[in-house]
């Protein structure tokens, strides 16, 4: 996993955990999303920090059509459509 990834997932994961109940610790790449109970005010709060706090611009439209289903692929869209040009 590249580095860039591994701060991206840590990022990410410390938003989740501040914005759920859902304990993060047991959060794998096979964890659904659904699991999560993010709301869509949610995604727009992670994209807003990760644009701050790294200078990824998450485009949430593109994310949705893409269907990503678990973290794995989450982190997976992120580092295949965000990070590789970085």
């Amino acid at each position: 996993m590249s580095d860039k990834k591994v701060v991206l997932e840590t990022f990410i994961k410390a938003i989740i955990n501040r914005l759920t109940d859902f304990d993060v610790n047991t959060l794998t790449n096979q964890t659904p999303l659904e699991e999560l109970d993010l709301v869509s005010l949610d995604f727009v709060t992670i994209k807003v920090e990760v644009k701050n706090e790294l200078g990824v611009d998450i485009d949430l439209n593109a994310l949705a059509q893409a269907e990503v289903e678990t973290f794995g692929q989450l982190m997976d869209y992120l580092e295949t459509s965000y990070l590789k040009e970085k």
